[in-house]
């Protein structure tokens, strides 16, 4: 003999499971994943059932009182059997307010199983089903070249700012390795061994060479650079470790940056637009006509 919340409540399955637009599907396998509105339907079930029970219970505390005042009466031996049954609803609700406080609070579904119930020693087994935890997910990472822009930087302060960040100047290889994955940088890094390095990829190399005056800024497809004999030259700085997360500001800067390093005249250009952008409020426009402001 079974006393589960599904034997109680009439349903065949999980309760989850028998809502089904609660069963999300992931990886083509399903998983039922208890949401707040599933917990309201179950309390709204449990309500009922409580309810339920209330007009039992009414039912039977009325009918209990019709008996007569002596205990060998008939009326006596009715009341002790309708008190045993109210007894025996008693523990059944007490049991089903159990099995739904598990399975709304804990997600745990408990199922009770009497063993021997007709013998001298019937036994009750109690079941746990606990559902596994989904798996913490984990970051991966590795060492990889990242490059700092900006030519500001000597040789020696290369190798303090990769110990800063935990890394070392990248060697050659590194930087290769680097290019074969996709990476490239449009501006020489100091790397290991006095060499100044960065990689370009030969899709951009096609795209520089159809733009007129930028052929050749971001060098040849592969890898440009080499041994820079003086240490005290400023270039940027490729470094090898574990690459920082990213910034709000480097990733504004990553989705705004141009194909291309911007030349002299392109920055000048740029400074100029920027100038009047910051005074376009203290400019007037003509109407459309004397009668409307626009063509709208």
């Amino acid at each position: 003999m079974d006393l589960t919340y599904n034997s109680i409540s009439g349903i065949n399955t999980d309760p989850t499971v028998y809502l089904k637009k609660f069963i999300t599907t992931t990886n083509g396998k399903e998983d039922v994943q208890i949401t707040a509105d599933t917990r309201i339907y179950m309390l709204i079930a449990l309500v009922v059932i409580i309810i339920i029970y209330g007009l039992l219970f009414a039912v039977l505390g009325g009918s209990g009182g019709t008996g007569a005042g002596t205990d060998s009466s008939p009326g006596a031996t009715k009341s002790i059997g309708l008190r045993f049954f109210e007894v025996l609803l008693w523990s059944v609700f007490i049991m089903l307010i159990l099995l739904n406080g598990f399975q709304y609070f804990f997600n745990v579904n408990l199922t009770t199983r009497f063993v021997n119930f007709f013998t001298e020693k019937p036994q009750l087994e109690v079941t746990m089903q606990v559902p596994q935890d989904e798996p913490v997910p984990t970051m991966k990472i590795k060492r990889e070249v990242f490059n700092i822009p900006d030519n500001k930087y000597t040789y020696y302060d290369a190798n303090a700012i990769c110990a800063a960040y935990g890394a070392k100047l990248a060697n050659y290889d590194q930087v290769e390795s680097s290019y074969q994955t996709g990476g490239e940088w449009c501006n020489y890094g100091w790397s290991d061994n006095q060499m100044a390095l960065f990689p370009t990829q030969k899709e951009t190399w096609d795209k520089l060479q159809k733009i007129k005056g930028h052929e050749n800024d971001c060098g040849r497809p592969g890898i440009n650079g080499g041994f820079i004999d003086n240490k005290h030259v400023r270039f940027g700085v490729n470094c090898y470790g574990y690459k920082p997360l990213i910034t709000p500001a480097e990733t504004q800067k990553m989705q705004n940056a141009p194909v291309y390093p911007l030349t002299l005249k392109d920055i000048e250009k740029q400074k100029r637009i920027d100038y009047w952008k910051k005074r376009i409020p203290e400019i007037l426009l003509s109407p459309f006509n004397r009668s409307s402001w626009s063509i709208l």
